[in-house]
Parts: structure tokens; sequence; C-alpha cells
């Protein structure tokens, strides 16, 4: 039974001066009114309300009970209110999930410019080396890349993280370019644990090499310094493809395109989740992005 069961019926009762009146107000019979606030009262264990024919009236606990009560009810009307202004304007605590190769410069650098137009909203953001280790349940919003699983979480595509095929000036210099998958075989590659290259159609190819890494920032220094060639996303490269220091191939075979989403639970969603996620959509163009879009690749540019 419910703790408050009664009391809306009492508070009526008082508030009226009568129980014909209470029940009215309520859109129920007197009979019921009479019921349920004798079973409050049986419950509480006093009586609260002293019945005659000519008035009521409330007994010394039916005063405090009724204050202490009807405090409580101005209280939830209050917290009612207060949360409807999560659902009104952006406010409150975000929360993101991010993976490293994704979130170690790029969303950073959107989260920061969101934050700044949002500054009632407080960020917090988490990066993991591996989107596995990314709970649904301990964020607002996450980013996800690729196919996602079957799941009951709500999803929207934002844009795309696309690979290219990237090393330094030097190293291209000294060594050319692959003209196939197959041609990756005679080069010291740049790649993480898995030892594989992925590239668009389904295409994955298995390549060797002296440095591997489970960052995709280790692996961006590393082609950097003319160590070998990497297959690394667009986003993590972009100002060494503005200065030259890596430069990419643009051959077609040669990039994997994964689609990124913005991932966050179902159900009622507080402004400042919606605000986010409304951010990223309008912010971020689908188009798919290559290493000769100078402008969009610039330090701000989306």
């Amino acid at each position: 039974m419910s703790a408050w069961r009664g009391v809306d019926e009492f508070l009526a009762v008082v508030a009226t001066g009568s129980f014909t009146a209470a029940a009215d107000q309520l859109g129920v019979s007197k009979s019921f009114i009479s019921k349920i606030v004798g079973e409050l009262e049986a419950r509480v264990g006093t009586q609260l309300i002293v019945r005659t024919t000519r008035r009521l009236s409330l007994t010394a606990a039916g005063e405090i009970f009724y204050e202490r009560c009807q405090a409580m009810r101005e209280d939830i009307a209050d917290l009612e209110r207060s949360m409807a202004q999560f659902q009104s304007h952006p406010v409150g605590r975000l929360r993101v999930g991010l993976s490293d190769i994704f979130g170690s410069d790029f969303m950073s650098a959107l989260l920061a410019e969101f934050s700044a137009h949002h500054p009632e909203i407080a960020i917090e953001v988490i990066a993991y080396l591996r989107e596995s280790e990314l709970v649904a349940e301990s964020f607002d919003v996450m980013v996800r890349y690729g196919r996602l699983e079957n799941s009951s979480l709500r999803a929207r595509l934002f844009g795309y993280l696309s690979y290219c095929l990237c090393a330094s000036p030097d190293y291209v210099a000294e060594h050319g370019w692959p003209t196939s998958p197959e041609d990756l075989a005679r080069h010291n590659c740049l790649a993480d644990l898995s030892g594989q290259f992925h590239f668009n159609g389904g295409v994955q190819t298995r390549v060797s090499g002296k440095w591997t890494s489970n960052s995709g920032i280790a692996l961006r220094w590393a082609a950097r310094r003319g160590l070998g060639l990497a297959h690394l996303p667009i986003s993590v490269i972009r100002t060494d493809l503005v200065d030259g220091s890596i430069v990419a191939m643009a051959d077609d075979w040669t990039f994997h395109d994964k689609e990124v989403r913005v991932v966050f639970s179902p159900g009622i969603l507080p402004a400042a989740t919606r605000a986010f996620i409304d951010f990223l959509t309008s912010r971020i163009s689908r188009t798919l992005i290559r290493p000769w879009m100078t402008d969009i690749l610039r330090p701000g540019g989306a």
C-alpha cells in the first residue's frame, strides 16, 4: 500500500471543511472519502479529524500531520517544476562516452564548441581505448562506429570515420605508394594490434611491420617520423595533412568509411541530451571526407 494513500483526500477534507465538499472536489463519493480517511487514521495509529454533526476539526496530531503533508506536497510540486527545466532548456550534466580513435582530438574539439554555446551544461567526457568498454548505462550519449549490433538503444547517424592510406613525404619518396591491397606486402605497415587494414567493400588485408599500437595517435606519430605506411582516420591526421607532414593516397580503393552514430537510451530525453544530438547532426556534414578537402580539414572545420 502506498504511504501517500489517503493523504490527498485528507488534505481536501481539511481545505474544503467537509467530507461532502472534498468528495465533490475530487469527483468521488462521500462514503469513499470517509472510508479512505478512516484507513489513513488507522494506518498512522491516531485520530486526525474530529467529526461532529456541525463541523470538522483537527486533533493536535491532525494539525501536525496536515502541516507536514501540505509541506511535502508543496515540495513535490517544487521538485516537478525543477525537473521540468531539464526538458524546457539545456541544463544539468551531460556524460559522453567516446573511444580513443575518434575521441582524442576531433570529438573533443566538437564537445568544447558545444560547451561554449551551452554554459549551463556540465560536460563529462570519458574516453576508452576500445568501444567494447563503453557501457550504455554509464552515459547519456555514446559515439559508436560502423555497423551497430541489435540493441534496444536508439542511434542517429551524424557522419563518417574515414580511413586513408598515409605516410610521411620522405617515406613516399623512398618507397612509393602501393598499387593494390596485395602490394601492401612490400611495405613496412604501421598497424593496430589486429595486423590488418580494412577497405571499403569488405576488403581486408593482413599487413606486417615493425610498429604496432592500439592508439591512433601513436600510429600517427610513427607515420610523421617516416617509419612506415599507416591506415588512419582522416580526423586523426587532419592537421598533418594540412601542414604537409603527412600525405595521403587519393585512389578510391584506399579508403574505409565507417558510419558514426550518436547512441542514446530510449525514452524521454533531457533537453541537454537533445541539444547535443541536434548539434552533432547539424554541425557535421555527412559528406565522405577526403584528404584533399583542405577547408574542412583545418582546425575548427567540420
